[in-house]
C-alpha cells in the first residue's frame, strides 16, 4: 500500500476521533449543564447538590379590561375566550381593521397575523406551527420555533440576561423569558442615538496634570 494512502487513512481516521471528542466535550460541558440548568433540576452532578434556574417574566393566561366595573369601583377584567368564543377569528395583520377591541395594539412582527399565534379554537392559549396547543406559560417554546440563533444562544447562556451563578452547585440562576423584554407583538427594539462615552476620571499616562 502506497504511503499516500496510508496518510489519507490516518487522516481520516484522526479526523473522525476528533469530531467524536468535540462532540463528547460539548455533551459533558454545555448540554447536559443546560438540560439541567433549564429544568432547574436538583439532581447531583458530579457529586455536588445542584440549585435551581428560575425564569422570570414568564406570562400568565392574559386577561383584558372592560368598561364594567366591579363591585370596588375597578375596570373589571375578562378572559380572552369569554369574546372570542362568541365570534368568528379574524385573520388579519392591521390592528386597524379590528372593531372592538386590540385597536391601538401595534403589530410589527414580519408577516405573522394573530392566528399565527394565538389558537384560534381556544384564545386561552397559544399554538405552534404544526398546530400543538400550549400555554402562555410556554411562550418561550413558540418564540423558539422561528428565532433559532436566539434560542440557541439563550441556552448557552450568551443571550437573556442573568442573575446569580454559572455554577449551580454554588448557589441559584436567574434568567429572563422572551416576553419579559421583548413585546410579542412588536419584538424588535427600537434605533437608538448612541449618547457621549463616560468621562475617564482617570487622565491618559501622558496627559498633563493640573496645577494646583
Amino acid at each position: 500500500m502506497k504511503t499516500s494512502t496510508l496518510i489519507g487513512i490516518a487522516s481520516a481516521a484522526l479526523a473522525v476521533v476528533i469530531l467524536v471528542a468535540a462532540a463528547w466535550v460539548y455533551k459533558v460541558s454545555f448540554a447536559d449543564f443546560d438540560t439541567h440548568a433549564e429544568e432547574g433540576s436538583h439532581l447531583a452532578l458530579l457529586g455536588e447538590p445542584q440549585y435551581a434556574v428560575e425564569t422570570l417574566g414568564v406570562p400568565e393566561t392574559p386577561t383584558v379590561l372592560t368598561d364594567a366595573l366591579t363591585h370596588s369601583g375597578k375596570p373589571a377584567e375578562v378572559a380572552c375566550a369569554t369574546c372570542h368564543t362568541t365570534r368568528a377569528p379574524a385573520p388579519t395583520r392591521r390592528t386597524e381593521d379590528l372593531d372592538e377591541f386590540h385597536q391601538g395594539l401595534v403589530m410589527q412582527h414580519g408577516d405573522l397575523s394573530c392566528l399565527s399565534c394565538h389558537n384560534s379554537e381556544n384564545y386561552d392559549t397559544l399554538k405552534l406551527a404544526d398546530g400543538t396547543t400550549v400555554g402562555f406559560e410556554n411562550v418561550m417554546q413558540l418564540c423558539a420555533q422561528c428565532h433559532g440563533p436566539q434560542s440557541r444562544d439563550y441556552r448557552n447562556g450568551s443571550h437573556g440576561g442573568m442573575h446569580g451563578y454559572w455554577d449551580l452547585s454554588r448557589g441559584p440562576r436567574q434568567r429572563n423569558a422572551c416576553t419579559a423584554c421583548h413585546d410579542a407583538h412588536a419584538p424588535a427594539y427600537p434605533q437608538l442615538m448612541p449618547v457621549f462615552p463616560p468621562k475617564d476620571i482617570i487622565p491618559p499616562e501622558h496627559a498633563p496634570h493640573p496645577e494646583h
